[in-house]
């Protein structure tokens, strides 16, 4: 059995790298996955991000996200 050694270091710099340049959302809204984060415009909101570009600012409430408005423009 041949064992692979991860280098964690190099790992967490590609990461940091592709989260940086943009390149690791479109990989996971490519991937069918939905992000949150925050939205420098309105920071007292989350801001939701959907496979299909649309991107909806709201809050979680009881465990779900509870859209307040949808922003009006695509990335």
């Amino acid at each position: 059995m041949i064992h692979k050694v991860l280098d964690v270091m190099a790992l967490s710099e590609e990461v940091a790298r592709d989260s940086q340049s943009g390149k690791l959302s479109k990989q996971l809204l490519a991937e069918g996955q939905t992000l949150y984060g925050i939205n420098p415009d309105y920071p007292e909101y989350l801001e939701r991000i959907t496979p299909d570009g649309r991107r909806t600012l709201g809050q979680w409430r009881d465990g779900e996200f509870d859209a307040g408005f949808i922003l009006l423009y695509k990335s």
